[in-house]
Order: structure tokens, then C-alpha cells, then sequence
């Protein structure tokens, strides 16, 4: 019976493609809030992370996770075809989608040059964990931060036996920060337009199922293809 209605309130109010669709948009936009959950996991764990803080994996971790809330809040409404669900859905995503928009123009507009921080951070390792420049001249391919005399650990790394590099560092982590920048950019923004257009298509079928079951309630059982009729039949 719950299924026939929820047909039938499709078949009046001529909601179904637009139903599918807002649920393909949520899908969207839960992929891309685990997207931002596990790189917001890894980034925790990453040698990197001295780069750049904690601050930032786990503003990625709240929003991924709150992200994917909301989407399967939308996926929900849409399965109930429920005004009611569909309602608290567009109110807390409005303002997701707010600060969403002001977090990846805070990540759009944070400056390019961040030679100055890196050195800081480099030195603070240099001093007390040289053991993490190691790494990161092994991982990156590279010795020193800015050429082979400065700073490197081991200090001959760009001659000795399994280092011999001979570029700085400072450019490959600055080309590691640059591509996980664009990459957050890029996926925010295909998030962002995918509950913008999903906010929209909810707000239009809670208005519609809304109409349908007024209309429903008003002549009950007496509209032509009404589940009612059907199996009282």
C-alpha cells in the first residue's frame, strides 16, 4: 500500500526522473564527503602534516563527514517521498553549502608562496628530527631544503651512497602542496554544484509532494488511477 502511494504521488505530481536525479546529485556528494574523510585520515598520519598543520585534515574530516550526513538525509527523503524530510534536508544544507563556499575561497585565496613556512619547519626538524628530513630527502628524491648545503641530513646526501640527489626540496614539497591544493579545489567545487543543484531539486519536490498529497487528501479515493481505488477494487 506504502508503495502504491508513493507511486501514485509520483504519477500526479510527475516527480520520478526528478527524484532520480536528486538522488544521483546526494550520491555525488557523498562520494566526494568520503573523498574528504580519508584524505583528511591520511593527512593526519602524513609526514607531511607538519607542512601544514592538523588544522586543515580535520576541517576536511568534519565536512566530509557532514557532507555524507546530509546526502543520505537526501537519499532518505527521496525514498519516503517525504515533504517533512525533504524540508530539514534543504534547511541544513543551505547552510553547508554556505560554509563550504567560504572554506574553499579561504583555500582559493591562501597565498602561493610559502617558502617562508617550510624553511620554519624544516629548521625546527633539522634541530630536533632529523630523522623526518631523512625521510623526506628519500621520499621526494631530493637533499637539503633549498640545495645540498642547506640543511641536509646526512650533510654529503647529495654524494653519499643511496641519496645522491642533487636538487633542494624546497620545490618538490611545493609542488606536493600545490597538487593536493588544486585537488581539494577541484572536488570542492564538484561537491558544492552537485548539492547546489540537489538543493534546488529538493526544494521542488518537497513543494510538489507537498501539492500532490493536499490534492490527495482533498478528494480521497476518487482520483482516477488512486491506489485506494486500485485495491479496494
Amino acid at each position: 500500500m506504502a508503495n502504491d502511494f508513493g507511486e501514485y504521488l509520483d504519477r500526479l505530481a510527475g516527480n520520478q526522473t526528478m527524484r532520480l536525479l536528486h538522488m544521483t546529485m546526494n550520491g555525488i556528494a557523498g562520494a566526494a564527503g568520503i573523498f574528504f574523510i580519508v584524505t583528511g585520515v591520511i593527512s593526519l598520519f602524513d609526514m607531511y602534516k607538519v607542512f601544514g598543520g592538523s588544522t586543515v585534515p580535520i576541517f576536511y574530516i568534519v565536512i566530509g563527514s557532514l557532507v555524507t550526513l546530509i546526502s543520505l538525509i537526501g537519499i532518505a527523503g527521496s525514498i519516503k517521498r517525504s515533504q517533512y524530510v525533504f524540508g530539514t534536508y534543504s534547511g541544513i544544507l543551505t547552510l553547508l553549502v554556505v560554509v563550504q563556499i567560504i572554506g574553499l575561497l579561504v583555500v582559493w585565496l591562501r597565498p602561493f608562496d610559502v617558502e617562508d613556512k617550510f624553511s620554519n619547519v624544516w629548521e625546527k626538524m633539522y634541530e630536533n628530527d632529523p630523522d623526518s628530513i631523512r625521510y623526506i630527502e628519500k621520499d621526494l628524491k631530493c637533499c637539503g631544503f633549498t640545495s645540498p648545503v642547506d640543511m641536509s641530513v646526512p650533510a654529503n646526501c647529495s654524494v653519499k651512497k643511496k641519496f645522491g640527489f642533487v636538487r633542494g626540496c624546497l620545490k618538490p614539497l611545493e609542488h606536493e602542496w600545490r597538487h593536493s591544493r588544486h585537488m581539494v579545489l577541484w572536488v570542492g567545487a564538484a561537491m558544492v554544484g552537485a548539492q547546489i543543484v540537489a538543493l534546488g531539486m529538493g526544494a521542488e519536490l518537497a513543494r510538489r509532494y507537498k501539492n500532490a498529497r493536499e490534492g490527495y487528501q482533498r478528494v480521497p479515493g476518487h482520483m482516477e488511477g488512486s491506489p485506494l481505488i486500485r485495491n479496494t477494487a
